[in-house]
C-alpha cells in the first residue's frame, strides 16, 4: 500500500479534505488521489481505479498513474 500512499502524500497538502474527516484514512488517500487523477490526466480511467481503491484501500498505480513528462 506504500505506493497508493506516496501517489497522494503531496496531495494531502493541496486537496483540503477536512470534510471528510470522519472517514478511514484509507478511503480519503483514495478520495484525493481520484482528484490528482481527474486533474492531472492521469493514465488509465481514474473511476474504475477509484472503485478499485475503496474495494481492497489502496489505489491500483499499476493502472492508474502520472503521465511520464515529455522531454
Amino acid at each position: 500500500m506504500g505506493g497508493a500512499k506516496a501517489a497522494s502524500d503531496s496531495a494531502a497538502s493541496e486537496w483540503d479534505d477536512s470534510h471528510n474527516a470522519d472517514l478511514p484514512e484509507w478511503k480519503r488517500r483514495c478520495i484525493r488521489t481520484y482528484g490528482e487523477c481527474q486533474e492531472d490526466g492521469w493514465t488509465g480511467s481514474c473511476y474504475e481505479c477509484f472503485r478499485y481503491c475503496e474495494g481492497q484501500q489502496e489505489w491500483p498505480i499499476d493502472k492508474c498513474y502520472r503521465r511520464k513528462e515529455e522531454k
